[in-house]
């Protein structure tokens, strides 16, 4: 244990000790001491340290880093072959009392522990960081240390980091590349040893100058490899990994798959699978890619972010039905960030689950109540549920919401679908309101959307009998933008009927029905529209039979079923009521 744990857990136990014979035994005689309560000379010392130990992490936690230092000195004196304790003393001691006096402490650390090289190190990399303020004065400690180092440890591998260090910043790139050689000629056995070599060894020769990548790479890779060489079986996953890691990031990606796949299948590396996903993806090979994050989530259920990568690999694929349950962990795993909740509510909205829709929305609501995408979703949910005054107040709470610096949040979709539930509630002024700003906001590029809008604004204006010519000019646009679509030349004809010409209502009515190859339940209306044509130019058989093609349709709208209806009862009556 270092030293500043075992002095932490120790500081504990000093002052009952401290204290054991001032105890008042004062009834009667006094008994005598008893000897497992009596510190040794070695038990006081330790105590003193850990007494200044305690009160130099006081003060240095308070910032009164001038005391913290005189305590940590006579922490020092109790135990100077401490390497940590003796660097941080001698960081302190620059600050307050010289580069003399922290030289003193780092060289007394390296005199008390000759056997380790930490303390030679150290004052390596002081003497590197604070050279002399005299500019001409010489001192090689700094080279001495990192010498005598290199003599003494020659296995130890921060040993050649330091050594590196200390001549690339004194520009001396082939004392460097000596170190490096010295490095590779050691017998070594610990690949742990041999893999951080190779990480000092990229120092030298930096793989990412293209023009000499290959050259440098012929130098740093043999590292690796050395380490792959010496792996043992308590240490060949977690040091193969490295090594993966390593021709990963070279962009030797043959090499590093094929240790990571050796990984997967012998020691079902989680690791190597998540790093396979990501050079399957890379390569374009999604099938593998997906088999693979598949394996990974799998393997680790909890882990939020493959499942989320899993859900949106799926969402991409258009199979919301296999996205779902992997969003859904992805909350339960993770709390739930404001993206996995809106897209869960689509993926629930593409599988026609309205109902759980609804519910992932009324959560997202209460935990991002000021967002207004989760109340767009919750308002194309409950709309889906034909809750439709409940939908309009969470279009208009997310309208709200959006106003301002989030008004790009809102697009021509929105203000669509926002339109089309106010319709719904015959909420018919508003509705063109917001109807008109998804034109205005449609971009070019997609006119089609545009088009649709149009001919709904134009048609639903042509219902209430309101605003006709300039209904027209919308359907007249949306026609133009998409010619010889049954709906919008099924309005056109509607336009020219309310406005009296029957004839031509008829032929662009006509022309509507003829553009469908089958006609569906929801083509009642262009048929009902054909039959009122007949009725209004005189020809009530024609109108009958029409209409009674649309009745067998069985159109799922309600209110458009109970007009066929009523307007065939009509006719069968011989009722000769023209309709207006």
């Amino acid at each position: 244990m270092p030293a500043r744990g075992w002095l932490v857990l120790a500081s504990g136990l000093i002052a009952p000790l401290l204290h054991a014979t001032e105890a008042d035994l004062s009834l009667g005689r006094l008994s005598p001491a008893k000897s497992d309560l009596q510190l040794t000379p070695r038990g006081v010392a330790n105590a003193g340290a850990l007494a200044h130990y305690s009160a130099a992490l006081q003060f240095e936690s308070a910032g009164k880093l001038r005391l913290a230092l005189d305590h940590y000195l006579a922490v020092f004196k109790a135990d100077p072959t401490n390497a940590d304790l003796a660097s941080h003393t001698a960081g302190l001691a620059m600050q307050f009392q010289g580069r003399d006096a922290a030289l003193k402490i780092l060289e007394e650390a390296v005199a008390a522990n000759p056997d380790a090289p930490e303390p030679l190190l150290n004052l390596a990399r002081f003497c590197s960081t604070y050279p002399p303020e005299d500019l001409f004065a010489k001192d090689d400690r700094a080279w001495k240390a990192v010498t005598t180092a290199l003599e003494k440890f020659p296995r130890h591998a921060p040993v050649y980091e330091t050594a590196v260090m200390f001549h690339l910043t004194q520009n001396k790139r082939d004392e460097a590349v000596k170190v490096m050689e010295q490095a590779a000629r050691q017998t070594s056995a610990d690949p742990r040893f041999w893999l951080d070599l190779g990480n000092v060894a990229e120092r030298v020769w930096p793989l990412g100058q293209s023009e000499l990548r290959p050259e440098h790479l012929a130098r740093v890779t043999p590292f690796f490899e050395t380490a792959l060489k010496h792996v043992t079986k308590t240490d060949a996953e977690q040091i193969t990994l490295e090594v993966a890691r390593h021709f990963l990031m070279t962009n030797d990606l043959a090499r590093s798959q094929q240790l990571c796949e050796e990984l997967a299948a012998r020691y079902n590396s989680l690791s190597a699978r998540k790093l396979l996903f990501r050079m399957y993806e890379a390569a374009q090979q999604q099938d593998k890619a997906l088999s693979m994050l598949e394996q990974v989530v799998k393997q680790a259920p909890e882990d939020v972010e493959h499942q989320r990568l899993l859900a949106r690999a799926f969402e991409k694929q258009e199979k919301p039905e296999k996205a779902i349950p992997h969003y859904q962990a992805a909350i339960q795993h993770g709390g739930g960030e404001l993206a996995d909740y809106v897209a869960l509510g689509w993926q629930f909205w593409q599988t026609r689950q309205h109902e759980q829709m609804v519910r992932v929305g009324e959560r997202a609501v209460k935990l991002f109540p000021d967002h207004p995408l989760v109340h767009y979703q919750l308002a194309i949910g409950t709309r889906a549920r034909e809750q439709y005054d409940k939908s309009a107040a969470h279009f208009a709470e997310a309208e709200d919401l959006a106003a301002g610096a989030q008004a790009e949040m809102l697009d021509h979709t929105f203000y669509y679908q926002y339109g089309i539930t106010l319709e719904h509630l015959d909420r018919h002024d508003d509705a063109a309101r917001v109807l008109q700003k998804s034109i205005t906001l449609t971009p070019p590029e997609k006119s089609d959307f545009a088009a649709n809008t149009m001919n709904f604004l134009g048609y639903m204006w042509l219902e209430q009998g309101a605003n006709l010519d300039k209904a027209g000019e919308l359907i007249q646009r949306a026609n133009q933008i998409v010619p010889d679509n049954p709906a919008y030349v099924d309005s056109l004809g509607w336009f020219h009927f309310k406005k009296g010409d029957f004839a031509k209502a008829l032929t662009e009515l006509q022309r509507a029905a003829a553009l469908i190859p089958e006609l569906q339940p929801e083509d009642a209306e262009i048929l009902e529209h054909i039959g009122l044509a007949h009725e209004q130019l005189g020809d009530k058989p024609k109108a009958r039979e029409v209409l009674e093609r649309a009745a067998a349709l069985k159109t799922p709208d309600p209110r458009m079923r109970k007009r066929i209806e009523d307007t065939l009862k009509r006719l069968q009556g011989g009722a000769d009521t023209k309709t207006k």
